[in-house]
């Protein structure tokens, strides 16, 4: 009897997601103010797609089909102005994994979402005003190419920008000019080699720049940020850090992550001292992940590292062999200074008594 429901379930839910599908209506059950639909094919300049949407719909999430009866690929490749208006001008979407390869900001969108995607454009026309205050483009590595993200300068609203899993190798000089209420920004996981602070706005409360390239974290007094607390530097290539600078950038910091970064134990040891006369963490202490280490790392005061911290490189022994030839060096050098000035002090005594002696 069992089993007969079972397969009774499944029909009833075949049927409703295909009609949703067909008829491009919210899924059954879908949240208060919330229309969930199933994603399909949409190519700007063909086919309007036609929704029947409740009027008090806020917000639309797609979601990938129960089924694919049509052999299609549910690809939405743009969300543009078109798409938009036919859903009710929401003002939250939430569009991943759809191999969406643009999209188009429209003036009253609040929410967006188009991570996982393969979005190489964001488009924002200017000379309007804009109401998005979070954005989020993570893991859309056709993002790279500094020009695709120009553009959001003209969001003035935003409050968190999500750019992490993008391939980002170079910031764009202007692209933070304008977001003075840019609060998070997350920048994770790309391939920065460096960042200039001072194009970041002074707005900031949190900044992930966690796996990266970065070699160093310049700090200058043109650099402030104010309001920053929270910053996380874990998986670069930092081998030292001035805390007296950073602190000095960003007076309020209460939380600072800068393991699995190819430091020495006795800079480590330093930048962590610091910190904890500073009050500052250095792992969240709040999220129990944060201190489990990796299958190839050691946990050291709280902080995660390479699982060869504890041993000595190749040029840590060369370092040191340098130091015993130079000691040995200077110490030769005194010896043999010692034994002629040695010399020198017994022939300028002999040829004194020498010289007394003589009538």
């Amino acid at each position: 009897m069992d089993r007969i429901s079972s397969i009774l379930l499944i029909l009833i839910v075949y049927v409703v997601a295909n009609e949703a599908a067909l008829s491009r209506r919210c899924l059954a059950g879908s949240e208060l103010f919330v229309c969930i639909l199933s994603t399909f094919d949409y190519t700007p300049g063909k086919d309007i797609p036609v929704f029947e949407l409740p009027v008090d719909v806020k917000a639309i999430r797609f979601i990938e089909p129960f089924s694919d009866v049509h052999g299609s690929d549910n690809e939405i490749q743009m969300y543009d102005r078109v798409l938009h208006l036919q859903l009710n001008s929401p003002e939250a979407i939430e569009l991943r994994s759809s191999s969406t390869r643009a999209v188009e900001i429209a003036p009253n969108l609040a929410y967006a979402d188009f991570s996982s995607n393969a979005i190489a454009e964001v488009l924002v026309p200017p000379n309007q005003s804009y109401a998005l205050r979070y954005l989020d483009l993570n893991y859309n590595y056709r993002l790279k190419h500094p020009q695709a993200l120009e553009n959001i300068s003209r969001l003035v609203n935003l409050e968190t920008l999500h750019l992490s899993g993008c391939v980002v190798e170079t910031i764009p000089q202007n692209m933070f000019e304008n977001l003075n209420r840019l609060a998070h920004l997350t920048l994770a996981s790309n391939h920065l080699k460096q960042i200039n602070l001072e194009q970041l706005p002074m707005s900031l409360t949190l900044l992930r720049l966690d796996v990266n390239g970065l070699k160093e974290f310049p700090t200058s007094e043109m650099a402030r940020l104010p309001l920053l607390e929270d910053l996380n530097l874990e998986h670069n290539e930092l081998k030292e850090l001035n805390v007296n600078a950073l602190v000095q950038t960003a007076p309020k910091l209460r939380l600072f992550s800068i393991g699995r970064n190819p430091l020495k134990q006795p800079v480590l040891n330093a930048i962590l001292d610091e910190l904890n006369r500073r009050n500052i963490a250095y792992y969240n202490m709040e999220v129990s992940s944060d201190m489990q280490c990796g299958e190839h790392e050691v946990h050291y005061r709280g902080v995660c590292m390479a699982s060869d911290f504890f041993l000595m490189k190749w040029t840590d022994w060369l370092e040191l062999i340098m130091l015993f030839v130079g000691l040995v060096a200077l110490l030769g050098g005194i010896a043999y200074g010692g034994t002629v000035l040695w010399k020198r002090y017994h022939m300028a005594n002999f040829s004194v008594q020498t010289n007394r002696s003589e009538p």
